[in-house]
């Protein structure tokens, strides 16, 4: 057991290093530069106590670690990495008001957003992204182009960013059918560092507004307490990320970290046993894989990627 500050990483058994370098590569990162070098040959990498995990390097899409990783779960809220994307690919008008209906519920009868109640996409993006808020995600997806048609471009994003896992039958999460693999949740996260929007919203800690029609404020809290972690201060920063959690689902957790050189790693773990050990795993796994890899070459950035 190997300890990183009062964190306690245990050494598994094995760690299988293979090369993704056909993937798309975010617009802001440099397709020169090489993929990361092991240091420590010795170390084989991090047991966790999720059913699947995978590392990738963000720029040259090498695995770092993975165990179980092409095996579909069931992902929860992480299904909103795919649909929030879907929903910023309309090129929608932020500003627009959406009126909260009976159909946004869902099926888990837990809102934060009442019938009736009215506000704009942008907040209700936010709030899909910040706190995972299910009637937000299902509005947004009923008033761009229909919830049906939604889910299918769901689907065919997806398809387009290889995720060859990947099955969505709804925008939330809350249908457990919507499964997807390891490996293919790295993906989508590394698409989603293509969206200023995505990375900006999912670094907030919090984020307030008030509603049109019921004059009502509304306090959306983050689920990612990472971000109140040393994992958010430097030599660290959250990038993107996303939390997951149902019955059939388990505790998963999706994360793009970025260190002080500004290269960035995707820890990613589904079927976690607890709320706090997916954090848990997902910091174990970025601290193991900055601590024994090297990059050659720093990533070239524009303003996103700052």
């Amino acid at each position: 057991m190997v300890l990183i500050g009062s964190l306690a990483l245990r050494i598994a058994k094995t760690a299988p290093v293979t090369s993704l370098n056909s993937l798309p590569v975010a617009k802001y990162v440099s397709v020169t530069s090489e993929a990361p070098k092991k240091k420590n040959l010795s170390t084989l990498g991090i047991e966790v106590d999720a059913k699947a995990t995978i590392v990738m390097d963000v720029e040259s899409g090498q695995v770092l670690y993975e165990r179980n990783s092409h095996a579909a779960y069931p992902v929860a809220s992480l299904t909103k990495l795919i649909s929030m994307m879907v929903f910023l690919d309309s090129k929608p008008n932020m500003d627009e008001l959406v009126t909260i209906m009976p159909e946004d519920d869902g099926f888990d009868g837990k809102t934060v957003f009442p019938t009736g109640e009215q506000l704009t996409k942008r907040e209700l993006f936010q709030s899909v992204l910040v706190g995972s808020v299910n009637e937000a995600a299902n509005a947004l997806a009923r008033t761009t182009g229909g919830k049906d048609a939604f889910v299918v471009a769901m689907n065919k994003k997806a398809r387009a960013i290889g995720m060859e896992q990947a099955f969505f039958m709804d925008p939330s999460g809350l249908n457990a059918t919507n499964k997807a693999s390891a490996r293919d949740i790295a993906l989508a996260l590394r698409e989603a560092l293509h969206y200023p929007e995505m990375r900006e919203t999912t670094g907030k800690a919090a984020v307030t507004m008030a509603g049109k029609s019921l004059n009502k404020k509304y306090s959306i809290r983050t689920t990612n307490l990472l971000l109140s972690s040393d994992l958010n201060k430097k030599p660290f920063q959250v990038v993107v990320a996303k939390t997951g959690t149902l019955p059939e689902a388990g505790y998963c957790m999706a994360q793009a970290t970025q260190n002080v050189q500004g290269q960035e790693v995707i820890a990613v773990v589904l079927g976690g046993a607890s709320h706090f050990s997916r954090f848990q795993d997902v910091k174990a796994l970025t601290y193991w894989s900055f601590e024994n890899f090297e990059w050659k070459n720093k990533q070239a950035r524009g303003e996103s990627g700052k």
